[in-house]
């Protein structure tokens, strides 16, 4: 037998390579899986999904196979190429949409990163630099600002910047950690090869680099991302190394905070030491809310209806928007992703979409039924019928009489938002502080609630109030910003308010002009009431069509935007066992199985779980349970009754379970009893 020498465990290391130790070679990889994913065999003629959508809309044929992400609609006879058409619509328009607010965005802190800029170019070899920057309370808005500020800076070519990132994360294990991360991205940075000898947390290294001639050319920026964040004993520790280091370095540092004032931060979170030894400067960004509005503004308050952005915005999805802006921390990326989802809620659900495209659509039948399917135009055939109108036959009858209403509709839709445009403008003028935004008022008045409000009429009132120098400031500017013509489209009523006012021998007869003009009949018209106000507006799909009353809270509505954005999942589980008739009532359940289906046991148990106290003893939880079910109903042939009540306490276990997962059920510590979990609806 021969013997083997017995080697160290360094020899075998050092005879083993180093793809060997990191990754070994099994001879099955899947030993190591903690899960498996398994493909279930399925004929692919009858559970396809054109099949399974055919079946589930009841289309009487088959829908085409479109390219596009977007469905045939009007019941599968929507051809291919409009289907397409209204996937190209929906990225036309929200390209120049979000080009807009590309636009506003890159230009919002223009002033805030020439400022730092300015800051990062001074000399200073006394005192460490830092430059303190407020940023708003939404980290995800922050990190988008200091990414801008990247790009900004890279686009600069007065020195070499050399710019190292750090957060929160590099600072959690001790300061060895963070010193190494500093230098790291300096070396790449720089493009250095890391010497051997030095220590990888050794800010020498960077000491080293700077020469003369580098020292004037370069400038190295700092900057601490998520400073609120970062433990402040490290803080502190990285602040007094780096102050080590003043003169030898053109280092500037740059820190991202979140906090009321930069003042009270510093006194609360550096030493007196540091606060000594740092020379500090001041920056602010703009108010998320500010720059909310201003791209609301510029996407839904402009005067023209054009191809581009050919949509209004309804009573309700204004209300929406604005509340959820408001109150979901003036996130401006939470605002850009329900605008982008609203415009692709209308081209996806609605095929009239195509027809805000062409000027002059042709008179197809397919569209002409589709327009004549909408309320609105229901209601204007009612009207035209109680007022005796003869043209109702022709409306019903002849496609190229719905095309034509469809054109005039399309003006009066343009003539409606010139309106509504240059009365916001004067509103908004009339007061000299500000004290609403355009969208505020656009809102207010869209919903009927501005024009005879307190607010206006003592707007309007207050005129009256004010010394005449005040007075004529104020009239001055009240139409700058109105159009009186705009693509052939005037708005009458404003021209005749320039020219009553022109024609004031007294400033005090202004409050009555004023009146007049906001009782004209376009602003006193609801959008609502106007014929295919469908297509022209936004509704961010509503899931019911007509509201008996407004809901008490405004986030009430049901609206599929935000139930896409923020899903009841509660609500829907308890309807869902509540009324499990609407999914057994589906055509893919009942076409598949021969047998009326009866409801799961889970419903029986979540009914007696309503019915029962807020403990619940398990015992005669079960017994109610089992006393819920009929054997002969299920349609069960079990041999004896032992067989029965294994099967229905196996049930019994296993909706315990599933309710509990659901959060509706708990389990009590002690003694053999259930706790309910929920009781709201209840």
């Amino acid at each position: 037998m021969t013997q083997r020498k017995r080697s160290s465990p360094e020899d075998d290391l050092s005879n083993s390579s180093d793809s060997e130790l990191e990754s070994p070679q099994l001879e099955n990889d899947d030993d190591l899986k903690t899960h498996y994913y398994i493909t279930p065999k399925t004929n692919s003629t009858d559970s396809s999904f054109e099949n399974v959508y055919c079946r589930v809309t009841s289309q009487p044929k088959q829908p085409q196979k479109n390219t596009t992400p977007f469905l045939s609609l009007l019941d599968g006879n929507e051809s291919s190429e409009n289907v397409l058409r209204r996937f190209e619509l929906y990225n036309q328009v929200w390209a120049n949409q979000s080009d807009k607010i590309q636009s506003i965005l890159n230009n919002a802190n223009d002033e805030l990163f020439k400022d730092l800029i300015q800051f990062v170019n001074l000399e200073n070899l006394q005192q460490l630099s830092v430059g303190y920057v407020q940023l708003t309370t939404n980290t995800a808005n922050n990190l988008r600002i200091l990414q801008e500020f990247y790009q900004y800076i890279q686009r600069k070519s007065d020195y070499d910047y050399k710019l190292i990132t750090l957060n929160s994360k590099h600072f959690t294990y001790n300061i060895k950690a963070t010193l190494r991360e500093v230098v790291k991205q300096f070396h790449d940075t720089c493009q250095i090869v890391e010497e051997m000898h030095r220590l990888n947390y050794d800010l020498d290294a960077i000491d080293d680099w700077f020469d003369e001639e580098r020292l004037y050319n370069s400038r190295l920026v700092l900057v601490l991302e998520d400073t609120n964040l970062i433990n402040n004993q490290l803080l502190n520790q990285l602040l007094k190394i780096l102050l080590s280091y003043v003169g030898k370095w053109p280092l500037k540092i740059v820190m991202g905070l979140s906090c009321e004032t930069v003042s009270s931060w510093i006194n609360g979170n550096l030493t007196n030491e540091l606060r000594i030894g740092i020379e500090g400067h001041k920056f602010k960004s703009n108010d998320n809310k500010s720059l909310g509005y201003i791209i609301l503004n510029n996407l839904f308050l402009t005067p023209e209806l054009t191809p581009e952005n050919p949509l209004l915005i309804n009573s309700t999805l204004s209300t929406i928007i604005l509340n959820r802006f408001e109150n979901s921390n003036n996130s401006i990326d939470a605002l850009i992703a329900e605008i982008k989802l609203c415009y692709m809620i209308y081209f996806y659900r609605l095929p009239l979409s195509i027809l805000i495209a062409e000027e002059n659509p042709q008179p197809q039948e397919l569209y002409a039924d589709g327009l004549r399917k909408l309320s609105s135009f229901k209601k204007y055939i009612e009207l035209k019928l109680h007022q005796g109108d003869r043209s109702v036959k022709d409306l019903l009858n002849n496609d190229k009489s719905v095309i034509k209403l469809f054109n005039e509709s399309r003006s009066n839709f343009r003539k409606f938002k010139l309106a509504v445009m240059n009365a916001i403008n004067i509103i908004y003028q009339l007061h000299p502080n500000k004290p609403k935004q355009k969208f505020e008022l656009y809102k207010l008045l869209i919903n009927h609630k501005l024009l005879n409000s307190k607010y206006l009429y003592e707007l309007v009132k207050n005129l009256s109030k004010l010394s005449d120098s005040v007075l004529g400031k104020v009239l001055i500017g009240l139409t700058d910003n109105c159009t009186e013509i705009l693509d052939g489209i005037s708005d009458n009523h404003l021209i005749q308010l320039i020219k009553g006012l022109g024609e004031l021998s007294d400033l005090r007869g202004v409050s009555d002009k004023l009146q007049n003009y906001f009782d004209n009949s376009i602003l006193t018209t609801p959008l609502e009431y106007m014929v295919f106000h469908e297509v022209f507006s936004m509704d961010g799909g509503l899931i019911q069509e007509k509201f008996t009353k407004p809901p008490l809270f405004e986030e009430n509505y049901e609206n599929l935007m935000i139930n896409l954005l923020r899903p009841n999942l509660r609500a829907t589980i308890e309807r869902g066992l509540d009324n499990y008739e609407t999914y057994l009532a589906n055509p893919l359940i009942e076409n598949s199985v021969e047998q009326p289906l009866m409801p799961p046991t889970l419903t029986h148990l979540f009914k007696l779980y309503k019915e029962a106290p807020t403990t619940i003893n398990l015992y005669d939880f079960y017994q109610a349970f089992k006393s819920t079910l009929d054997e002969k109903e299920l349609s069960l042939q079990l041999s004896t009754n032992e067989d029965w009540e294994k099967l229905t306490y196996a049930w019994f276990v296993q909706n315990c379970h599933e309710l509990m997962l659901m959060g509706i059920l708990q389990q009590k510590p002690k003694g053999d009893f259930l706790e309910k979990a929920i009781w709201k609806g209840i």
